[in-house]
């Protein structure tokens, strides 16, 4: 569950340079929980080459996050936002603000 989740992170972040083809696959694969024969089936390809789209991708997307290493950053930020809501001892606005920045963090910084 939890590479799922990191795949997301790392689509969300960086998905903007993969290519359309890359983009659905990875999307289909990874968001929408397809097998790569239906993803084949749904786009008129081999298994294979969704699979390769996709595997593709995957290595494209994890490549750029180990040089940029923004994923690691907002998981960072998303832990010492936890630490200061644990923290805030009730404070309602504390504990709201805290709230905002998780909830940005979980989205890779958009919006």
């Amino acid at each position: 569950m939890e590479e799922i989740f990191n795949k997301s992170i790392l689509y969300d972040l960086y998905g903007g340079i993969l290519s359309k083809n890359q983009q659905i696959v990875y999307e289909y694969h990874v968001i929408d929980d397809l097998s790569f024969t239906e993803i084949g089936e749904e786009l008129n390809m081999s298994r294979q080459a969704a699979y390769d789209l996709f595997k593709n991708a995957d290595k494209k997307l994890k490549e750029i996050d180990s040089k940029l290493e923004l994923s690691m950053r907002f998981k960072d930020i998303e832990k010492l936002a936890n630490e200061i809501k644990n923290a805030a001892n009730g404070n309602k606005q504390i504990i709201s603000l805290s709230n905002k920045i998780i909830k940005k963090t979980l989205k890779g910084g958009n919006n």
